[in-house]
């Protein structure tokens, strides 16, 4: 079931936006509720959990003031995806996205901005919660309030792992606060990327036993367990030292709960009704168009692919509003090897409503009297047109019976964001073993990459065979099955072809690519940081910003 009435509690929640990292971190909320209103009621309690996920998805006023601007899956998806080989940003008003599309980007952009603020927005919420259901804070409730809030705070820790996590992944060292320290103007301790990893290990792996097995929409035992391999799997790129064993058994963690691949359909996991895949959805951030309008998570993913030159957008993809933002670069259509592959959903033509008098450049086919039709180049011509590039089609507001979910101008779409799914932890088992990691077996990984390939084929004509599953095969094959789902930058720093060695469409700013600097497997800490924590500026300095 997917979490309610998210954005009704967002009216109330603060500033616990305010996202400075020194003295109003971890302030109470200015508004007309205080932290002690809130937390008067069990209810309360569940409003500020409902928040916490809410800062995944929705606008955060003191971040952007604009509700479908820089929310933080649109900046987890720039940074992720259109800073690669996956995705191209068009971005043609308010903050330029030429920067990250083109890996050129600087303290002072305000999507490396916008991503900091709110990861700490997030570690914010979630330290504010804790604080709040201490055994001593919730003593006069029922024991079944009790329970429920206990579960709650388990889950704000799990929500502040996550984003510590993607701190981690995205800064070379970052502040630290929890629960524990002082509410006032005070500079929080900095953490380097081992401490951060020690401490997010520790506190995985006691979540790990602390969460129920399954609660869909929350942060689980399988989220916690499923973040767990991410992080071994990138060990060395954040500490130096490999833990691709460590991987593995967190991968057989998850495996050993009882998930299962979605046999339905590769399609199925990205339509308005994925929130019933929870035999392959391990965490998603849950959107319900009924209760809640998001602009960020599924509702971006579905949309922002959809241009103004598709007249089919609203019967095939559940789509009332076009965003003219997302295309695919054409490394990512050059992924897909083989015929057959129904991963591989992606458009390469435009189309208008059909009419005997065919504009210049447009043509009809045979028996088709619905559509005229546009090729699209392969190759994206620059970020600041429309015409070139081909589509994604992989995400849409359809439901399993065919029907349009919600008016998506309106509430946005009912698609939840997948955060972790278990054919990405079938694949981190298999580069964990080709890596050395001890306690897999190269025939389970082999099996789990054909589970995969089978459903994208739909047969056993995708198999590999033992001698073809490669690191660079799982390269690929990460890229084909995970596209747009938040992963790949991490994935090509971890294979040393993010900066240098491997060049995509404006990777550099040209349009060949070309190698960068290496400064840019990091973002800066922005600049508006800097004068709040002298600190952080000889951290940019060290890393060349």
């Amino acid at each position: 079931m997917k979490i309610k009435n998210i954005k009704l509690f967002l009216t109330m929640i603060p500033a616990m936006t305010a996202v400075s990292c020194v003295g109003d971190l971890d302030q109470y909320p200015h508004t007309d509720y205080t932290s002690h209103d809130v937390y008067a009621t069990a209810d309360g309690y569940e409003s500020v959990i409902a928040g916490a996920y809410g800062a995944l998805l929705f606008n955060q006023s003191s971040i952007s003031d604009d509700d479908k601007r820089q929310n933080f899956t649109r900046c987890l998806t720039a940074f992720q995806e259109c800073s690669t080989d996956i995705l191209d940003d068009v971005w043609l008003n308010g903050d330029s996205m030429t920067d990250v599309n083109n890996q050129s980007w600087n303290a002072g952009d305000q999507w490396v901005s916008a991503m900091y603020y709110h990861i700490y927005n997030i570690v914010s919420i979630a330290n504010e919660f804790i604080r709040n259901a201490s055994d001593e804070a919730i003593s006069s409730f029922s024991d079944d309030e009790k329970s429920r809030i206990s579960i709650w705070k388990n889950e704000a820790r799990g929500l502040r792992a996550l984003a510590y996590y993607w701190a981690m992944d995205f800064f070379p060292a970052m502040p630290f606060v929890t629960e524990d320290d002082p509410v006032g103007s005070y500079i929080p301790e900095t953490y380097d990327r081992k401490q951060m990893f020690s401490f997010l290990e520790t506190e995985l792996k006691e979540l790990s036993d602390l969460l129920p097995k399954t609660s869909y929409g929350h942060f689980n035992r399988g989220a916690a367990s499923a973040l767990l391999a991410r992080m071994y799997l990138n060990a060395e790129t954040y500490t130096g030292e490999a833990r691709y064993t460590d991987c593995i058994t967190y991968c057989d963690k998850v495996i050993n709960d009882g998930y299962s691949l979605e046999t339905g359909g590769y399609e199925l996991l990205f339509n308005a009704d994925n929130h019933k895949r929870t035999n392959e959805i391990i965490f998603a951030l849950a959107t319900d168009a009924t209760n809640s309008v998001a602009w960020g998570g599924g509702t971006y993913l579905v949309c922002a692919p959809r241009f103004d030159n598709d007249a089919g957008m609203y019967e095939d993809f559940g789509v009332d509003s076009y965003w003219n933002t997302l295309r695919v670069k054409p490394q990512l259509v050059d992924l897909f090897d083989r015929d057959g592959d129904s991963r591989a959903m992606f458009g390469d033509k435009d189309r208008i409503a059909y009419s005997t008098e065919i504009p210049e450049g447009y043509y009809a086919i045979e028996n088709d009297t619905k559509y005229l039709y546009r090729d699209r180049a392969k190759e994206i011509a620059g970020h600041d047109e429309t015409t070139s590039g081909w589509l994604m089609n992989k995400w849409s507001n359809i439901t399993d019976e065919g029907e349009v979910a919600s008016s998506t101008r309106v509430n946005g779409a009912e698609t939840d964001y997948p955060v972790f799914r278990l054919a990405d932890v079938y694949l981190m088992y298999a580069e964990a073993v080709i890596r050395g990691g001890n306690g897999g077996s190269r025939t389970d990984a082999l099996d789990y990459v054909n589970d995969i390939r089978e459903r994208a084929f739909g047969s056993s004509d995708g198999n590999i065979e033992d001698s073809e599953m490669t690191l660079d095969f799982i390269l690929d094959e990460r890229g084909r099955e995970l596209y747009s789902e938040g992963i790949r930058r991490t994935d090509l720093i971890r294979f040393g072809k993010y900066t240098s060695g491997y060049h995509w469409n404006w990777k550099g700013g040209v349009a060949e690519g070309c190698d960068v600097d290496e400064k840019y497997i990091y973002l800066p800490i922005p600049e508006a940081e800097l004068s709040a924590n002298p600190g952080m500026k000889e951290i940019n300095m060290q890393y060349g910003f």
